[in-house]
């Protein structure tokens, strides 16, 4: 990026990574779009961030953010999409199972799929760039976390599709690979755990260098790891 004040859009703003992005960009200068079910009322009223309170599990939802960003007038530099859920889901059991499974997929999925096609007119020809927060689950699945684990290995497959199909615009597609971050997410699971102001951080530095790929701390290593030794990936991952 090669501007004086961009503007950056955030998804799953009001807590965890989301949060610490929107802080993070904030402090630099930028200005932020904050999408997320619940408004941070600490930076609400700030004229640098505009917080757009949506559900971006329904296309109404997603369509509000579009719309703002269309008001807004100004080019989208980075697109950050971060929200996302995760269910713990026994597939031995039918009981309620695609209300379930269709709200994580549109969620941690759709979403970001449909936001990206959309706002390609909104952001930055050339130098924009947009990144999708996938996860370790992408590349071997947890398997108390099913759905999450394919939406995720979803989104990781759907980047290296967008990215080809966005470079002859100039447009960048960042796929950041979390390790275990201390969220409400990983309440209770694993142990040195990264901040999330620790993972902005990295996010926001491998836009600045043009990264395909951001996989800080221990994320790195088991990708490396996984490109060799598979197996043991999917038994670690597998008791987590």
């Amino acid at each position: 990026m090669n501007v004086e004040r961009p503007t950056i859009l955030v998804t799953g703003a009001s807590r965890g990574i989301g949060h610490a992005l929107v802080a993070h960009y904030l402090k630099n200068g930028a200005y932020v779009i904050a999408a997320a079910r619940n408004v941070d009322s600490a930076t609400a009223n700030s004229g640098d961030c505009l917080w757009v309170q949506t559900d971006l599990s329904t296309s109404e939802g997603c369509e509000k953010v579009i719309r703002y960003v269309g008001q807004t007038g100004r080019p989208l530099d980075v697109v950050i999409h971060n929200a996302g859920m995760q269910q713990e889901i026994d597939l031995t059991d039918a009981a309620g199972l695609r209300p379930q499974i269709e709200a994580e997929l549109s969620l941690n999925l759709v979403a970001p799929a449909v936001l990206s096609k959309s706002l390609v007119p909104f952001i930055r020809q050339p130098g924009g760039v947009i990144v999708n927060v996938t996860s370790l689950v992408s590349r071997a699945p947890k398997p108390s976390a099913p759905i999450y684990s394919a939406s995720k290995a979803g989104l990781a497959s759907f980047s290296k599709s967008l990215r080809h199909q966005l470079r002859p615009l100039g447009i960048n597609v960042v796929e950041a690979v979390p390790p275990l971050v201390a969220t409400d997410m990983t309440a209770g699971r694993g142990k040195r755990k990264m901040t999330p102001e620790a993972m902005a951080e990295a996010i926001a530095q491998g836009v600045s260098l043009g990264r395909a790929q951001v996989a800080p701390g221990l994320s790195g290593l088991v990708l490396a790891l996984n490109r060799f030794a598979p197996g043991v990936v999917e038994r670690v991952l597998r008791s987590s």
